[in-house]
């Protein structure tokens, strides 16, 4: 009986020996032939005890080179924290780090480490991969992303110059007309003082003539005569008149120029604050050679607080409605009004006109872009939707309604405060499609 549990003893030592060496030849099997770099680390001699192929592979030398070698020279301490290190169990498990390679090269990779227990909390293994080429990508998408973003301002800025070449001619004209004024008023004042170099020339004579001479009644006379042929008391109440009336001609000019600057001009990356009711105020007397003789404005500005924006791109917005809105109109009775306010911490432009209105699928396709129902040669079809992009990277949105026969609405909803771009998906289809047609 003992010889028989002596050989069941030995049996089972030997299954167990077996077992362990199965066990054993398996574990080198996966950690031998993982496509995931792996290293076993001794965190109190900070040595590599073991690393597979792909992790040597990845560091781009032997397994033998990293055998026993120093861990600090490879990876950086914070990966592999001490074993007297506080809290060091409760760092990050996974993150990225730059790994160096043998002959001082950078590896990028994304790293996952495991603490192990039972006796064995001086090791560690350490997962990683190779995210050369993903870092690669990301730096390549975000120089893609900059020459995108740089091409969309350019188009922006291109559709804001054709719109103003549009209004040129109604520009030159608001120009033309206080220029007119103030050339005549020049005109005039040129004679005002014709007429006073005379009479001071003939009172110089005057006072160089004694008084007992016989040429100074002639001297008098002639004074009087010019002063009453010329009107002199007439021409010292009209020159503040005219200089007055110049310089408001003049005013008008640079008023004019400064609204034509402040829209022309690139945006800068910065949004700063801007009232958007000077805004309007600023956009509508640029217009206005445009919308009267189609329509009258009416302006009801609430009480709104500043925002933060590009103050160009905005302005360009609301100027597209305006000038859409006036080639809307009937020959008679047109009407815009413009109107802002508060709704849901947002500020609301409203810009309604009693033009000839859309029916829902041209609503539903306005933002497209180069969809337009203008004539050929008459728009580029581009200006609704940069305004729609405009307003969507600003964190705002752009509603419609419209009703054939009876004319538009469109409400245009901005935050107040500094936003974070957000794009509902009409805006990110519109997006989308820019994207499609500036890269090809």
């Amino acid at each position: 009986m003992p010889s028989k549990n002596k050989d069941l003893r030995k049996i089972r030592a030997e299954w167990a020996q077996r077992e362990t060496e199965q066990s054993a030849h398996l574990f080198h099997a996966v950690f031998n032939s993982a496509q995931t770099g792996l290293m076993i680390l001794h965190r109190s001699h900070r040595q590599i005890m073991e690393a597979n192929p792909m992790a040597a592979m990845i560091l781009g030398c032997e397994v033998n080179d990293l055998l026993g070698r120093c861990i600090d020279v490879i990876l950086p301490e914070e990966c592999v924290p001490p074993c007297d290190a506080v809290d060091s169990r409760a760092a990050s498990q996974e993150g990225t780090m730059e790994f160096v390679r043998p002959d001082g090269a950078l590896v990028p990779v994304l790293f996952s480490r495991t603490f192990l227990d039972g006796g064995l909390d001086e090791l560690m293994v350490l997962s990683f991969i190779d995210i050369s080429d993903r870092v690669a990508m990301e730096r390549e998408l975000r120089r893609s992303n900059e020459k995108l973003k740089s091409q969309k301002d350019r188009i922006v800025q291109s559709e804001k110059l054709a719109s103003i070449g549009q209004l040129a001619a109604g520009v030159a004209h608001e120009i033309n007309n206080p220029i007119g004024y103030v050339t005549s008023n020049l005109g005039t004042l040129g004679e005002y003082v014709t007429t006073m170099q005379s009479v001071i020339t003939r009172y110089r004579k005057l006072e160089s003539l004694a008084a007992d001479d016989p040429d100074r009644p002639r001297a008098l006379e002639e004074i009087r005569d010019i002063t009453e042929e010329e009107d002199l008391e007439f021409i010292l109440k009209d020159c503040q008149g005219v200089l007055t009336e110049s310089m408001e001609g003049l005013h008008r000019v640079a008023e004019i120029i400064q609204n034509l600057k402040s829209f022309a001009r690139e945006d800068s990356v910065e949004r700063r604050a801007h009232d958007v009711n000077k805004g309007i105020e600023s956009t509508v007397r640029m217009v206005w050679n445009e919308l009267k003789y189609h329509c009258k404005v009416k302006k009801e500005l609430g009480e709104i607080p500043l925002i933060h924006c590009h103050r160009g791109q905005v302005n360009q917005v609301i100027m597209n409605m305006l000038v859409n809105a006036s080639q809307a109109m009937p020959e008679k009775g047109g009407l815009i009004s413009i109107t802002t306010g508060m709704q849901d911490d947002m500020v609301k432009i409203t810009i309604a006109d009693n033009g000839c209105g859309m029916d829902a699928e041209t609503v539903d396709s306005i933002f497209d872009p180069f969809f337009t129902t203008k004539d050929v040669g008459q728009g580029t079809g581009l200006g609704l939707s940069i305004s729609h992009g405009i307003i969507a990277d600003h964190g705002g949105r752009i509603e419609v309604h419209s009703t054939p026969g009876q004319g538009t609405e469109f409400h245009i909803f901005l935050p107040v405060g500094k936003p974070t771009p957000e794009r509902d998906s009409d805006a990110s289809e519109a997006a989308e499609a820019m994207d499609d047609i500036i890269l090809g």
